[in-house]
């Protein structure tokens, strides 16, 4: 399908998908169908391993949920399943947080597997939803303690704050602070280092701990083992065995 609502590019095994409503970028009916349907394809497309997630523009990643669209916020793909889909994908998900990540905006940062955000002094991230007598609505009631603790979780969300990229680092929110203007091309470059790596191995690895933190250690034990069973089989393990005793860089397929 054609988008309007968000652009999308790949390059070298690196898909990036930029939310298109600038300034904010706030979240409406287009954008969750269209973030579903882009989700959707690049998790079957042999040409993406990595995808990084970022905002048009220099003022907002993502300030949540549209209110003037509120009309239509039963149309569509949820916005919980959508998220869920990332959150679950086989391949990593980089999240260039350019601007305020806020409500919605930071909940899909939460999703993504790695949280790189600017240095611009008025970008923000936080779920100050409960300041509108609501509270989040895409699972980050859920998954911001497992990422900065439960009290840490609790202080953010009932007292709506909003956090600057050096107190969101401190608290593990985001895993690196980056000048704005290098921003990108730090994402771009850590993505391609993921990009290189066996596609099988990391799909394995994904899968396996979003079960076991799902599911409980049980589960993901047994995740690990039946794809331990599938990786020694593969291509890819054949040629990284081979690089190893060739003493040569291996080129992974996926396979």
């Amino acid at each position: 399908m054609g988008y309007s609502n968000i652009l999308v590019s790949t390059s070298d095994f690196v898909s990036t998908i930029t939310l298109n409503r600038p300034p904010m970028n706030s979240v409406n009916l287009g954008i969750r169908e269209e973030l579903d349907q882009a989700v959707s394809e690049l998790e079957l497309s042999k040409e993406t391993r990595v995808i990084i997630i970022t905002g048009a523009g220099e003022k907002g990643f993502c300030a949540g949920m549209d209110v003037s669209d509120i009309a239509n916020i039963t149309k569509g793909p949820n916005g919980n399943d959508v998220l869920n889909k990332i959150e679950r994908s086989g391949k990593p998900y980089i999240a260039a947080i350019n601007g305020h990540a806020l409500g919605g905006g930071c909940e899909i940062s939460l999703v993504c597997h790695f949280r790189f955000m600017t240095d611009n002094p008025k970008a923000l991230i936080g779920c100050p939803e409960v300041n509108l007598g609501i509270t989040p609505g895409w699972g980050g009631i859920q998954r911001l303690p497992r990422v900065v603790g439960k009290s840490r979780a609790l202080d953010m969300i009932l007292f709506s704050k909003r956090l600057t990229a050096p107190e969101a680092l401190a608290l593990g929110l985001v895993d690196r602070v980056i000048p704005a203007t290098d921003l990108m091309n730090e994402a771009l470059a850590f993505a391609k280092l993921l990009a290189a790596r066996p596609p099988l191995a990391v799909r394995a690895t994904l899968e396996g701990m979003a079960v076991g933190l799902e599911k409980g250690l049980e589960e993901g034990l047994r995740t690990d083992q039946a794809w331990s069973q599938k990786l020694a089989q593969s291509k890819d393990a054949t040629e990284g065995m081979m690089a190893f005793l060739e003493k040569r860089p291996p080129v992974f397929k996926g396979e």
